[in-house]
């Protein structure tokens, strides 16, 4: 029993293609992608899939079914793309954050246009681009091809597992940028560029069509929020350009970037921690990092302790359950504990965040936005599973999970009987609400850091 929620890397939204959208991509050579091959063997280890996830309702599942018998009667009518759509849309009716299918194909196969953006509490924005679409950046997109967000964002959601944070976190980004993937679906006029409903810096609105990069794309698959580094990403050269200055000091939840997890004392003794995942590598262990911190923290307890497990998105819940439950009592006397959350903290990282406040609830306080997932959720299962030839990966959910309540079916419950893990917080809302808008991040701000420290007493 291994209690891993690790988020597989790359993976995004789930997306698909229904019958009354389905659409033929202009023929093309037999494998350059735009004409339909036999999907047949897909599909069969597709039907295997479904009957691995146990996420599905009982309603959802019929449909599933439903949908999965209507491909087989048209394995060969797909082409690359409306595959992966079809497949995404079927995965996407188990509404599971950890049921998603692979983002990879978005970067390496399908194409994107040559902008990056991020999801602020304010809209879409471009925060990076190619130097020709420099114009663009910090531009608020507020529709595509016509279609305004507000109409996009729900029908996207039709095809992807999880709560609106994680699809704004994790998928809109690619998705909203792939006019091959969007024209497969009838959300794009042309699979090769889109127009862009956008408001500039000066707030006036205009139109700007971008064509797509194909795949692979020069920036390839990076963490959501990864994209806000001013550094160059993987690929990226002296042609992309940044919404903040390299040179700029980014705000400490961005600092050390390479660092999964670190820890710092802050003036006025306050103790900050972060980790961006629940799992170590290259030798960096968790286990270790704990034991150092725990150290310093009973050598010298501080007046708090910000745990700032934004971006954290997961890896293993017990490799930090001790370690975070103790916090509140790692503080001087009258100390808080104050857990900074957002829409990219997921899995594991949603346990890690609320096992103080389960343990210590009159000494912790969550703060930031909304975490990545609802409070109950299906996970656990060694990996995903693969489709023979288009390669296309699935991940898959067998054990049930529900941090609200507590989860104690034997039957489904991966922490049945675990009651030092089988925590029961009622909401994985935040405390007190802290938005990140666009202007704190050009400005190298961090509103969410600044609220507590400006609760303790504590200047930036």
């Amino acid at each position: 029993m291994t209690h891993r929620l690790l988020m597989i890397v790359g993976m995004s939204a789930a997306l698909g293609v229904s019958a009354t959208v389905a659409r033929t991509a202009p023929v093309g050579t037999a494998r350059d992608g735009l004409a339909p091959v036999d999907r047949t063997a897909d599909l069969e280890e597709l039907g295997r899939w479904m009957k691995l996830e146990q996420s599905f309702s009982v309603k959802a599942r019929a449909e599933a079914d439903s949908l999965l018998a209507e491909y087989r009667q048209r394995a060969s009518t797909f082409t690359d793309a409306d595959f992966y759509m079809a497949v995404r849309r079927l995965v996407g009716l188990a509404e599971n954050g950890h049921s998603n299918v692979s983002g990879g194909p978005v970067y390496g196969q399908f194409g994107l246009l040559p902008l990056r953006t991020y999801w602020f509490s304010d809209g879409l924005y471009v925060v990076r681009a190619r130097r020709e679409h420099a114009a663009l950046i910090g531009a608020r997109i507020t529709g595509i091809d016509g279609t305004s967000l507000e109409e996009l964002e729900p029908r996207l959601m039709e095809y992807h597992g999880g709560n609106r944070a994680a699809f704004r976190r994790f998928a809109a980004m690619s998705l909203l940028l792939s006019p091959r993937l969007l024209h497969a679906i009838g959300l794009a006029a042309s699979p090769d560029e889109l127009t862009l409903q956008v408001v500039g810096r000066d707030a006036e609105a205009f139109a700007a069509t971008v064509a797509s990069e194909p795949g692979p794309v020069s920036a390839g698959w990076v963490p959501a929020w990864g994209v806000l580094l001013p550094r160059p990403l993987p690929g990226e050269g002296a042609d992309w350009v940044t919404a903040r200055d390299p040179e700029a000091t980014p705000p400490l939840v961005l600092s050390e970037s390479t660092q999964i997890f670190r820890s710092h004392r802050l003036e006025n003794d306050v103790a900050y921690i972060q980790l961006r995942a629940n799992i170590g590598r290259q030798g960096n262990t968790l286990k270790d990092f704990i034991k150092k911190v725990e150290r310093e923290l009973e050598n010298d307890p501080p007046r708090a302790i910000v745990l700032d497990n934004r971006h954290n998105g997961g890896g293993d819940l017990t490799r930090s359950a001790k370690f975070a439950s103790g916090l509140p009592e790692l503080v001087s006397d009258g100390g808080k504990v104050y857990v900074l959350t957002d829409h990219g903290t997921f899995s594991a990282g949603i346990y890690t965040s609320f096992f103080p406040k389960a343990a210590h609830p009159d000494r912790t306080i969550v703060v930031g936005e909304h975490v990545g997932d609802f409070a109950s959720f299906w996970a656990e299962a060694p990996g995903p599973i693969t489709l023979p030839d288009s390669g296309i990966r699935i991940g898959y959910a067998k054990q049930f999970h529900n941090l609200a309540d507590g989860c104690h079916d034997r039957a489904i419950c991966h922490l049945a009987g675990r009651d030092r893990l089988n925590i029961a917080v009622g909401s994985v809302s935040p405390d007190i609400t802290v938005a990140t808008n666009f202007a704190h991040f050009e400005a190298g701000q961090d509103p969410v850091l600044q609220r507590v420290l400006d609760e303790i007493g504590e200047s930036p």
